[in-house]
Order: structure tokens, then sequence, then C-alpha cells
């Protein structure tokens, strides 16, 4: 089968969705697929980066557009970037040879689920979708659209329309949660499954540390006694609107010198922990960057604990990628959220972390207390890894996510499932 992507990231961009979609384009060729991207000239984290050059040794096709690239600085900049890809997406879409028989519509920039089901009826194709963010439902979370306006049951319409029809093989989702959530857009008739993303740093070590099981013998393990040294909780990664940093901050500026809070990446939400660092100079707050993904590994394995959050209104709308990365590498988590998300649910059937609610500042005091202690570190640290070897393997899931989209079939996708 002759199969086309469409998703404005890939590598060497960094952007998740792409490192995804490598794995899983990957896996397709190995299992006799044609496969193509349809994707930009980066962008994702740095604004205005040199044009990525087109690869040409490898068996999947890279066809790059010239896209703008002003990055995720702001709504304009992003904007700019999603409208000048999807005018040329549409030319490639109508122009590309050979004629794809499947086109796969990711989620970045939002709406091209509309492209890929006009483009397969034109083309004569069949269309599928892997949805990695949720329209409208991220907009009506981020407060601008009400899910009664007009914009609102007119977007609603357009995701309905985009991922049904009798051309539609599936929709693929992230988590039950999300699953849940798309199908109040699909029509019954409409086929959707869940599979779980995993981590995307470059060290995937196959053998285990026999003095520390269950973390990778490339990945060191938490120091367990260190009355010199602080507890180090670490947030990396995005620092979008669909976060929550109050908690962690407040708990950050009274903490005392016993423990070190690290935040690396670049959001919406950075301002915050600019705000409080000013605001309170002397707590153990320190703020970075992304990190690169060559040293991503030794840099989540540097912290004793790692903080993810979630506001409960973005539940289903996207489930965060960095949780299968902490988790592989064999780290308990604390997530300020709720228990019914995809991600409570996972940290609370492992055992390897907390769920803290919103606004509960007992609850937090509480995971904190428990952090510090070692013993309790180390069991969380192991569960955390043998869930992470169950169900964010990189090989299982991406094999998994390839055979689903490119099935034929209800009973193939049953058989999958």
């Amino acid at each position: 089968m002759r199969i086309l992507f469409i998703n404005q990231y890939y590598p060497p961009d960094e952007a998740p969705t792409g490192l995804m979609l490598e794995s899983v384009a990957n896996a397709l060729v190995e299992q006799g697929h044609e496969v193509t991207i349809l994707c930009a000239h980066g962008g994702y984290a740095g604004g205005g980066k040199a044009a990525i050059p087109d690869a040409t040794e490898t068996a999947v096709r890279i066809v790059r557009i010239q896209a703008s690239r002003f990055g995720r600085g702001n709504m304009i900049a992003k904007l700019a970037d999603y409208s000048t890809f999807y005018l040329r997406v549409v030319w490639k879409l109508l122009t590309l040879s050979p004629k794809p028989d499947r086109i796969i519509a990711l989620t970045t920039p939002p709406y091209l689920s509309l492209l890929a089901r006009a483009a397969s009826r034109l083309r004569g194709s069949d269309h599928a979708h892997w949805v990695m963010d949720l329209y409208p439902d991220v907009m009506v979370a981020h407060g601008m659209i009400r899910p009664d306006s007009i914009a609102g049951r007119l977007l609603a319409r357009l995701t309905r329309w985009g991922m049904g029809g009798n051309r539609s093989k599936i929709v693929l989702t992230l988590g039950p949660d999300m699953e849940q959530r798309v199908r109040m857009h699909l029509q019954p008739e409409t086929t959707s499954e869940w599979v779980p993303l995993w981590g995307t740093t470059q060290e995937e070590p196959s053998t285990e540390n026999p003095e520390s099981p269950g973390i990778p013998s490339a990945i060191p393990a938490a120091v367990d006694t260190r009355p010199e040294s602080p507890l180090v909780l670490m947030y990396s990664g995005n620092m979008g609107l669909g976060h929550r940093f109050g908690e962690f901050l407040s708990a950050a500026t009274t903490s005392g010198p016993g423990y070190e809070w690290r935040f690396n990446g670049d959001g919406r939400r950075r301002p915050e922990i600019e705000t409080s660092i000013r605001q309170f100079p002397d707590a153990p707050i320190r703020l970075g960057p992304y990190i690169q993904r060559e040293l991503l590994a030794q840099h989540l394995a540097s912290a004793d604990v790692h903080l993810v959050s979630l506001e409960p209104c973005w539940n289903g709308t996207m489930v965060p990628s960095k949780l299968p990365a902490i988790f592989s590498i064999g780290r308990p988590v604390i997530f300020v959220g709720s228990p019914e998300c995809s991600i409570g649910q996972w940290i609370l059937e492992s055992g390897a972390g907390w769920v803290v609610p919103p606004d509960d500042d007992a609850a937090m005091q509480s995971a904190l207390q428990e952090a510090a202690l070692p013993s309790i570190r180390a069991t969380k640290g192991k569960s955390a890894r043998l869930f992470a070897s169950r169900f964010f393997d990189r090989v299982t899931n991406s094999t998994k996510i390839a055979r689903i989209l490119a099935a034929n079939d209800k009973q193939t996708l049953s058989s999958i499932g």
C-alpha cells in the first residue's frame, strides 16, 4: 500500500509528533508499505532555524514544504506557519505522484483532517487519522470559544466531517479518555482505537543494571542516600496552556533548601515561572531551555522525581508525551491533575507516583514528604520502569500503530487490538 502522512513536523525537527511519526513510518516500511511524509522545514522549538535539508538516503520518502518558520513563540507566529503550510499542502495533495492509496492526517496544524478527506475523494484514495490534539475541544478548554457558540458548533461539525465518511478507515487516539472524547465527534460507523505513545529519548538500552533492577544500564540510578544534596524535582518539556504550574511553584517557594526545582522548556506558561523567580529570588527554582534529544535521557535521569500536570478541562484533548519517557528511565512522577485522565489512570495503575488534585496543597505536601524518602522513590521508580516496558515500548507500540493505520477492514482491526 502507498501511504501518505501529513504533519507539519518530521525529524530532524525535534517536535514530539514528528519523532513518533518517524517510528511508525519506519515500521510501515518494514511491513512492506511505501511511505511518504508531507511536512514542513522545521521551526518547532527555535523559530527561524535554517531549513532542514531533504533526506537523500531513507526508505521513507520525505517531501518538505517551504512554509514560514516563525516558531511557537506567539499565536500570530503559529497562525502564519499554519497558513502557509496549509496552502502548500493543498497543491501537493493534488499533484503528488504516485497517487497514494491512503492519506493519513495528524493534527499539526489543526484540521488537516479536512484536507485528507477532500483529497482522498479527489484522488480515489481513502483516509485515516492519528489524533494528537483534539479540536475544537482544545480551543474550548483554552477559553477561545464556547461549545454552544456558532463557532464552536461549526468547528465541531468540521471535525465530524473531516474524520467521517465511507472512505474513513480509522481514527487513532493516544489514550482511553481521548478516544472517549473523540467518539463524541464521530459518526457511529466510524472506527476508533487508542494506543499510547512512548519516550522520545535517543537512549533505548536493552539491558538492566543489576545494582538497580528496573533501570536501564545506560541510565544512572537515582542516588538514594545524599544527605548533603537536595531532592531534585524536574519539569521538562512544553509549558503550554493545558498545563498547571501554580501548585509546583507554591511548593517550591516554601520547600526550603532540601529541594531543588528545575523547569526546562518553553511555552505560553513559562512567564509564570519567570515571575515566581523574580518574586522569590531565594527560592530553589532553576529555569532553563528545551534539552536537545541526544541529551534528553541523561537530563531526565538527573532528577529524583518528575513533575507532570494537566488542567482537568483539557482531559481527553491531549495526552502529554513526557510520561512514557520519564517512566522508561525509572523515575517516579508527581502529577497535578485529574485521576480520571489517562495520565492519572496510568500513574495510579502502575503505582509509580502521586496524583495531586488541583489546588490541593495538603496533597502536594504529602507527596513531597513521601518523595523525600529514598526507599519509596526506589520502589516507585522500579514500578515506573516495569510499566513502561509493558505499555510504553517504542517498537511494540509503533508496530501496532502501523498495523492499525494500514488495516483495511474492521475484522483486521479487531485482530490487531
